[in-house]
C-alpha cells in the first residue's frame, strides 16, 4: 500500500481535488475512456456504482472492478480507486445476482437481534470484498416515524421507529462490516425523516428541537461512532436546531457538530448533490462549493462528471474554496484508502452463499408479525380441491431506492407451489390504485376461491387498496382472508377491519415470501419480541 504522507506531499492541487469526488458512469465491463484518461492524470479518486447502470451479477462486477484497479497502476502514484456502492439489504441491494438477498432493515428491526445484524454485516462484507468494493453505504441509521403514530411508513430501509433498536441493529451491522475489512457508512446524518418529502424531489425541514434530535435522530449515530463507524453520509434536509438555513450536507455548523460534539474522526461523504431538493435551491455547481466548505471530504454529484476538477481548481484560484480545505479532504480520503487496504481482491470467495441465505431466512422468519388472529389457527391446511386465491399488491418499484423490485420477479403463488404446499391456486396482481373495474376483477378471484391471501403496498396512502378488500368482504362475508402488509405496517390497522388474520412482513423480497409461506402453510410459527410492539 502507498505511503500516505509521501504521496500527499508530492501531489498537485488538481490531483488532490480528484481524490475528493466520486465519479459516476454507465457500463458493465470497464471504465469509459474519459475516466481512464483522468486516472492517468491522477485525477480520478473514486466511483459510485448503481445497480442498473453498473451491476448485472457478482461475477461480472468483480471482473469489471479488477480492470478498474488495474488502471489505478497507471496513475502517478499507483493510488487505488475508491469503489463504493449501496448494499443495504432488502429493497436497496445493488449487487442482487450471486449474493444473498437479505429481507431488509425493517425486518431486521422487527427481529431485534443484534447478533443477527452482525452476521448479516459480516456476510455482506465478504461478498463486497470479493467484488472489490471498499465502502458500503449502509447501514441506514435514520429513525422512522410519521405524522400520525410513530409507525414506519413509505419503504423498508429504516430499522425501526425506536431509537434503541436502530442503534443496536445498526451497530451490529457496522461491526460485521468493519471487522471484515469493509468501511461502513451510516446515513443520513443527522437523521432523515421518513415522510412524503423525499429529498430526491423536495427539501425537507425537520420540525423537532435539539432535545428531540438528541433523544431520537442522533442516538443511533452516537452508539455507532462509539463502536467504530468509519464513514458518515450527510442528509440534504434542514435541521433548525443545528442550522436553520442550510441543508446538513452543506452546513459547516452541522459538520462541526458531528466532528466536535460527537467526536467523529472518519470520512464524511455527501448524498447525491443532484437531488432535486438541492438542485432547485442551489443549482448544479454551487452545492459542490457549499459541501466542500462545510467540511465534507468526499462529494457525490452524478451530474458533475469530468468538469469537477476544473471547476474546483477555479474555485481555489478565485478564493471561493481554500486550498487548506482541499488538503484536509484529500488527506482524509488517502488515509481512508490506506486504512482499508483499498484495491485488493481475495483470490477466492471467502463466503458461503448457502450460509448467508440461511441467515437471511432466519431474520425473515423471526421478523414476521401476526397482528390479528390466533397462532393456534396456523398452519393453514387446505384440501387439494380447495382453491387458494392470491391478490398480490403490485411488488414493482415504488420509490427511488428500490433496486430488487426493479429486477426480480416475485410471486406468492409460485412460492407456495415451489414449497409444495398447494397447487390449486390463482394469483392476480392488484395495482396500487385500482379502478372500480380492477377492484371487480381482482374481487372475482376471491369469489371463486375458498381461501384468500390479500397483500397491500402502502395502502395507508393508496386507499383504493382498502376499498378493494372492503368490496371483497362485502361479497365474501364468511370466507377466510389473510391480509398481509408487505411495505408499511400502518396498513395492518385498516386491513384488520376486513380480514380474519393480518400479518406484517417488514419487507418484500423473495426470502420474505419464503418465510411468510412457511409460517402460513408450514410450521405456523410467529415469534414475538418487544421490537414487534408497533402499535402501543
Amino acid at each position: 500500500m502507498f505511503n500516505v504522507q509521501e504521496v500527499f506531499s508530492q501531489m498537485t492541487l488538481r490531483e488532490k481535488i480528484g481524490q475528493t469526488f466520486l465519479q459516476y458512469y454507465q457500463g458493465y465491463e470497464d471504465l469509459p475512456e474519459s475516466l481512464i484518461e483522468m486516472n492517468k492524470r491522477t485525477e480520478l479518486g473514486g466511483i459510485i456504482f448503481f445497480s442498473g447502470n453498473n451491476v448485472r451479477s457478482l461475477e461480472q462486477f468483480r471482473e469489471m472492478n479488477k480492470r478498474i484497479q488495474a488502471h489505478a497502476q497507471e496513475n502517478r502514484f499507483g493510488i487505488p480507486i475508491l469503489l463504493t456502492i449501496d448494499q443495504e439489504g432488502g429493497q436497496l441491494t445493488a449487487i442482487h445476482q450471486g449474493t444473498t438477498m437479505f429481507p431488509g432493515n425493517m425486518a431486521m428491526g422487527f427481529a431485534n437481534d443484534e447478533e443477527m445484524a452482525y452476521k448479516q454485516g459480516a456476510h455482506v462484507a465478504k461478498e463486497l470484498q470479493y467484488a472489490g468494493i471498499d465502502v458500503c453505504y449502509a447501514p441506514v441509521l435514520d429513525v422512522s416515524y410519521d405524522r400520525v403514530n410513530g409507525v414506519p411508513v413509505v419503504d423498508n430501509r429504516m430499522y425501526s421507529s425506536k431509537p434503541n433498536v436502530v442503534a443496536d441493529m445498526g451497530t451490529g451491522f457496522i461491526k460485521g462490516l468493519e471487522e471484515n475489512g469493509i468501511a461502513a457508512c451510516g446515513k443520513h446524518f443527522p437523521g432523515m425523516r421518513l415522510t412524503q418529502e423525499d429529498t430526491h424531489f423536495k427539501m425537507d425541514v425537520h420540525p423537532g428541537d435539539m432535545k428531540r434530535l438528541e433523544e431520537v435522530e442522533l442516538a443511533p449515530y452516537k452508539k455507532a461512532i462509539a463502536n467504530g463507524l468509519g464513514c458518515v453520509m450527510m442528509h440534504h434536509g434542514i435541521f433548525p436546531p443545528l442550522d436553520g438555513e442550510k441543508p446538513a450536507s452543506m452546513s459547516k455548523k452541522v459538520v462541526d457538530y458531528l466532528r466536535n460534539d460527537l467526536g467523529f474522526k472518519g470520512l464524511i461523504v455527501t448524498d447525491d448533490l443532484i437531488m432535486k431538493a438541492v438542485l432547485d435551491a442551489y443549482g448544479e455547481r454551487q452545492p459542490l462549493v457549499e459541501a466542500m466548505n462545510a467540511g465534507c471530504d468526499l462529494l457525490m454529484s452524478t451530474c458533475a462528471g469530468e468538469w469537477y476538477v476544473d471547476f474546483m481548481e477555479e474555485c481555489v484560484q478565485n478564493g471561493t474554496i481554500s486550498e487548506e480545505r482541499i488538503n484536509e479532504a484529500c488527506l482524509k480520503v488517502l488515509e481512508y484508502k490506506a486504512t482499508y487496504n483499498c484495491g485488493t481482491f481475495p483470490e477466492e470467495k471467502e463466503f458461503d452463499k448457502a450460509k448467508g441465505d440461511e441467515i437471511a431466512y432466519e431474520i425473515a422468519k423471526k421478523s414476521l408479525i401476526l397482528y390479528k388472529g390466533e397462532k393456534a389457527d396456523f398452519p393453514v391446511k387446505l384440501d387439494e380441491k380447495q382453491k387458494l386465491g392470491i391478490i398480490f399488491g403490485n411488488p414493482a418499484r415504488l420509490v427511488m431506492s428500490d433496486a430488487i423490485n426493479l429486477y426480480d420477479k416475485l410471486s406468492i403463488e409460485e412460492t407456495v407451489k415451489k414449497h409444495g404446499y398447494h397447487n390449486n391456486t390463482k394469483e392476480v396482481i392488484m395495482p396500487w390504485r385500482p379502478t372500480h373495474m380492477e377492484m371487480v376483477s381482482v374481487g372475482d378471484i376471491a369469489i371463486i376461491s375458498d381461501f384468500v391471501i390479500f397483500t397491500t403496498v402502502n395502502a395507508y396512502c393508496f386507499e383504493e387498496q382498502i376499498e378493494t378488500i372492503k368490496y371483497i368482504r362485502d361479497f365474501c362475508p364468511t370466507k377466510k382472508i389473510i391480509g398481509v402488509a408487505t411495505r408499511s405496517p400502518e396498513d395492518a390497522k385498516p386491513l384488520a377491519e376486513y380480514c380474519d388474520y393480518v400479518i406484517v412482513t417488514g419487507g418484500l423480497t423473495q426470502v420474505t415470501l419464503n418465510a411468510l409461506v412457511e409460517a402460513v402453510f408450514g410450521d405456523g410459527d410467529f415469534e414475538f419480541n418487544p421490537a414487534k410492539q408497533l402499535f402501543e
